[in-house]
């Protein structure tokens, strides 16, 4: 499961900002710093740190809202309800091309382990990550006035239709947040199903902006080429992670 998660700031959470303030307050003194999307319980980890914040907080277990948080280098929190539909989007083996679009590769982060834990994310500021659906945007609808020969039909159809409303949709879901707040791409447990040298070597952000650039510089044979290898990775991605290996090229 991948998901592209939303931060908001604490204190515009005016309903609830004095529970998400203890429990952030709480969760720090227990573990030392924030939640991480590389966060890994082990053994019996999990049950007593709930039975501790059941304490804390006055609370029976069942009662406990639980939240992702990140703090910035003011020392300001921002924060995620795991319950709430509005901070999370989830994608099962895949990973949409629109999801790369906010990000650069400055935005990378990663962690691999010894024992075989590893993980990868990108995070930004919404604002930012506006800015840049803003720019693939316009990239597109160019595209799509130009019609270019050295377009391939598929291609041209997904970059006006499946990429056009992906962005869209995004778009929307972030708007209606704080533009100061955080955005998260997490792989998630796709990064289980990508030896760890290839993982090492993704870099499906850099990627897509290669695309656009390329689209936007009128090299339509390189940006075709470039578009359809990149979604035929992500096919063979989802292949191999449902378990249907004889339509997977994946190394």
């Amino acid at each position: 499961m991948s998901t592209l998660v939303l931060y908001e700031p604490l204190n515009s959470l005016m309903d609830k900002s004095y529970y998400w303030n203890e429990y952030v307050r709480f969760y720090e003194q227990y573990w030392g710093g924030p939640t991480s999307p590389f966060g890994v319980w082990f053994g019996n980890e999990y049950e007593s740190f709930i039975n501790a914040l059941s304490e804390n907080l006055g609370m029976a277990k069942e009662e406990i809202e639980h939240c992702f948080f990140t703090r910035d280098e003011e020392g300001k929190y921002y924060v995620a309800p795991f319950g709430s539909k509005a901070n999370l989007f989830f994608c099962e083996n895949f990973i949409p091309v629109e999801w790369f679009v906010p990000f650069s590769e400055e935005d990378r982060q990663t962690l691999y382990t010894h024992w075989g834990f590893n993980a990868l994310h990108y995070d930004t500021r919404i604002h930012i990550a506006l800015d840049r659906m803003n720019e693939a945007e316009e990239i597109v609808s160019a595209v799509a006035n130009q019609r270019p020969a050295d377009l391939d039909g598929s291609s041209y159809t997904y970059l006006t239709d499946d990429l056009s409303k992906g962005l869209a949709e995004l778009k929307t879901w972030l708007s209606g947040f704080d533009p100061s707040g955080f955005l998260v791409l997490n792989y998630g447990e796709i990064c289980s199903v990508i030896n760890p040298y290839s993982l090492e070597r993704e870099r499906s952000v850099e990627e897509t902006w290669r695309c656009l650039r390329m689209l936007r510089e009128g090299n339509y044979g390189e940006a075709d080429s470039s578009l359809r290898a990149l979604i035929q990775k992500w096919e063979d991605i989802r292949s191999y992670a449902s378990g249907d290996l004889d339509k997977s090229t994946i190394q």
